[in-house]
């Protein structure tokens, strides 16, 4: 029989894989867009703006990615924490 503490934990490791799969997925469309955009950008008529366009997607980007970086800590951290809950419940 599961305690509420065991099921919570379930619960709040279920939910950030939901969070990292929603975050890998904006990812992927967001790397996919950087690229469609720097592939479409004309450098021979470049402005600021064109350049300004471009860095502003790839910075996008990598906040993206430290949020997913963010994301699998917490994840591998809950997990650890979950299995030391679950390994402390067995000893005693």
């Amino acid at each position: 029989m599961k305690t509420e503490k065991e099921s919570s934990d379930n619960d709040i490791i279920a939910s950030t894989e939901k969070k990292l799969r929603n975050v890998r997925t904006c990812l992927y469309i967001l790397i996919l867009a950087a690229i469609a955009k720097f592939a479409m950008t004309d450098f021979y008529e470049s402005s600021f703006r064109t350049w300004l366009n471009v860095a502003i997607l790839f910075l996008i980007v990598f906040l993206v990615l430290a949020v997913e970086k963010g994301l699998r800590k917490k994840l591998r951290a809950e997990k650890k924490k979950a299995k030391n809950n679950a390994y402390e419940h067995t000893s005693l």
